[in-house]
């Protein structure tokens, strides 16, 4: 009854609405559509920012800047402009500025936003006061941040400088007027929620007076930051205490962004140090870089190490396909650059002085002072060249089934090629232009060349011809591996060359001779006693290449760099080792952190952990296996017939490491919790010599690479 007495009602209510309707009439049209509601999240949702500028307008003087902001997922971010979380937003504008003089200068960055700034007194570092003085420092607009923002649309926005460029107050004798027909530039450094993960840095290159985005050739773009810095520095600018390529509060990482302030003209008033970019950055890792920053901060860079050739502008100058537009640029001379390696002063006009008197009795103008599209500093890399040529050119490589050992005696084959010559190539005995030509051979490529190694001064032996660059050698050796056990033989050799042929030359009578000789990488070739055709080579755990991001494949810079053995051992992924393993004769003697063993040797030199050798300025995490790794050497394979590595402890005496474990601790050390970890996983930690049992290691259980514990999981590893 309640069930139809409630219909009743609903019927009668619905007629009477119905009547009423009627009553009212209708025009038979539908409304009109209300707007779309706005679509995009907000800041504070973003996991990550991505800021573009897509347009810069100067008009009057009064520069407006449009720019988008969205999140990595290219959707819109609708409240940058109002949201209270927005802790940075500084905005740059400069003018690219030609330079005149003799043969063809670079154009300078000026920027329209500098101040003359006072030494502090208290912040003169001793020994500076001479050198302390008034010095000019480019600026960003950084006060007016939001205020000077207005939505256009969704993750649409504008920002209105209040700079007007035709108003400047003049600064030192700096040209600040606008001109309208030079390449200008805007920069944008922008962060959210103090989160590292929603900085931006971006910039916008123009010409004022059609508004357009100029080409890449006028914008003195000389090095990219991935291709150039990022190679052997840290983009993990999140870390708290790991080195990283970001400055400034953790706020500045683009190049772009960086020469804004780091201009020609700029200077620290505290020490009177230039802050111009190519100054500075030569400075610093030449290890010569002293000034006092923000707030009286000191920031020293006399400690740097640099891991690479000097002397080798491509080490950080990089050209080619890839390479920015103007790359070249760094070849035309700078005072201020030229003076960072070739001077003691940072006077432009003393440092011409200076270079001059130096090198105008033996050297034409057009070597510094060189046209557009000349080489000018270019000759700086000729020594490189000379011995890149010669690396390309020349190999020395063991013929796997050629090994053989008889009563005493090793017999092995080589062939060398050298395709910069027409002729037969000579074997080293023979070939004058060859001063270290050594093949090491290494039996028991699976417990790191455990059984014996030996090595073949070439040079010092007369061989018997094969065919056309294939020659035999027979001398005593003292191995008697089994002759189905893997072995590796490779070979090192250092070549004399000239920087005016560019090629390899009879060591002494050069033009123009290196200093140092090329060092020439050999092949590893793993070979077996039996001549068998497939032989296990050494596990390869890292790669040449990767090492070559810092190290640049010299061995022997220009001058000399501090590469240890001077090139003589140049293949990372198993020379070293043949001498770098845990039963080198005599290197038991020490602490396993300061032990020659090569996987535990370079972990520890490249974290400065070792006790022995000054400190290393490395530029990464020393945690990010990926810096010396690829991906997949990680797995730990074949290590299940290595031995132990014998050390001694200052207070347990004799004792040994587990392969795996002293890897581990050559980081990480021997604290309490890793030893009983690892005791406790089949490992041997600081245990007794003798006690560990090949292959009873389970730590690639779980810590292999790819598993849930893996090394690159517990590990920063950036691949």
């Amino acid at each position: 009854m309640d069930i139809k007495t409630k219909g009743s009602k609903l019927s009668v209510i619905a007629l009477t609405c119905s009547a009423l309707l009627l009553g009212c009439g209708s025009d038979g049209k539908d409304g009109e559509d209300g707007q779309d509601g706005e679509v995009g999240f907000s800041v504070s949702q973003a996991n990550e920012l991505v800021t573009n500028i897509s347009a810069v307008a100067v008009v009057d003087g009064v520069v407006t800047v449009n720019f988008s902001v969205e999140n990595a997922n290219g959707v819109a971010i609708t409240d940058f402009d109002t949201y209270e979380g927005v802790d940075t937003l500084a905005m740059g504008v400069a003018k690219l500025l030609p330079q005149s003089g003799k043969g063809y200068k670079t154009p300078q960055w000026i920027s329209y936003i500098n101040n003359m700034v006072e030494p502090v007194a208290e912040n003169i570092p001793a020994g500076y006061e001479e050198l302390a003085g008034p010095q000019i420092q480019p600026s960003l607009e950084g006060s007016c941040k939001q205020e000077c923002v207005e939505k256009v649309s969704a993750g649409e926005y504008s920002y209105t400088f209040q700079l007007n460029l035709n108003s400047i107050e003049p600064v030192g004798d700096l040209d600040l007027t606008f001109d309208d027909s030079l390449t200008h530039r805007v920069t944008m450094e922008m962060r959210a929620d103090g989160d590292i993960n929603k900085l931006v840095n971006t910039h916008y290159d123009f010409l004022p007076s059609s508004g357009e985005m100029v080409s890449g050739e006028a914008t003195r773009t000389v090095e990219f930051l991935e291709d150039s810095c990022l190679r052997c520095h840290s983009d993990d600018y999140g870390h708290a205490w790991a080195p990283k390529l970001i400055m400034h509060g953790s706020k500045r990482y683009a190049i772009e962004n960086c020469q804004m302030c780091h201009t020609s003209y700029a200077g620290d008033p505290e020490t009177g140090a230039p802050i111009d970019m190519g100054y500075m950055v030569h400075k610093i890792h030449k290890a010569q870089y002293f000034m006092v920053g923000y707030g009286g901060s000191v920031h020293d860079y006399q400690d740097v190490t640099f891991p690479a050739d000097m002397y080798d502008c491509r080490t950080c100058h990089m050209e080619g396909e890839a390479a920015p537009a103007d790359a070249a640029n760094f070849k035309h001379h700078r005072a201020l650059a030229c003076g960072s390696c070739h001077s003691d002063s940072t006077d432009p006009a003393v440092i011409k002085d200076e270079m001059h008197d130096k090198y105008m009795p033996d050297h034409s103008c057009s070597t510094c002072h060189a046209d557009q599209g000349q080489e000018g500093a270019g000759h700086h890399m000729t020594d490189a060249i000379a011995k890149d040529n010669a690396k390309d050119a020349y190999s020395a490589t063991l013929l796997a089934d050629s090994v053989s050992i008889d009563t005493g005696m090793i017999t092995f084959d080589v062939v060398f090629i050298d395709s910069s010559l027409t002729s037969t190539v000579m074997s080293p005995d023979a070939d004058a232009r060859i001063s270290l030509s050594a093949i090491y051979f290494g039996f028991g490529n699976e417990i790191d060349f455990g059984t014996g190694t030996q090595k073949v001064d070439l040079r010092s032996l007369t061989p018997t011809t094969v065919s056309d660059g294939v020659y035999r050698y027979t001398i005593a050796t003292s191995l008697t591996p089994d002759a189905s056990q893997a072995a590796t033989g490779v070979i090192s050799t250092k070549m004399c060359v000239d920087r005016d042929s560019l090629m390899g030359v009879v060591c002494g009578t050069g033009t123009d001779e290196s200093i140092n000789p090329a060092v020439i990488t050999g092949e590893l070739i793993a070979f077996n006693l039996n001549g068998d055709d497939s032989v296990m080579a050494r596990r390869v755990v890292v790669s040449n290449e990767t090492c070559a991001n810092c190290h640049d494949e010299k061995f022997i810079g220009k001058f000399g760099i501090d590469f240890k053995h001077s090139g003589s051992y140049s293949n990372f992924e198993g020379e070293c080792q043949m001498c770098h393993n845990p039963t080198r004769s005599g290197a038991d003697s020490k602490s396993i952190v300061d032990h020659i063993d090569f996987k535990v040797r370079i972990h520890a030199h490249h974290a400065s952990k070792r006790s022995s050798q000054d400190p290393v300025t490395f530029p990464e995490h020393y945690g990010n296996c990926a810096v010396c790794h690829d991906k997949g050497q990680l797995k730990m394979d074949g290590l299940s017939a290595m031995v132990a590595t014998p050390s001694t402890d200052s207070i347990l005496g004799p004792v040994e490491f587990s392969p795996i474990a002293s890897t581990c601790v050559s980081c990480h050390g021997t604290k309490d919790s890793l030893v009983a970890h690892i005791r406790a996983n089949g490992g041997a930690a600081n245990d007794t010599r003798g006690s560990y049992v090949p292959g009873s290691e389970s730590c690639a259980t779980c810590h292999a690479e790819g598993k849930t514990s893996g090394v690159d999981a517990v590990h920063p590893v950036n691949w």
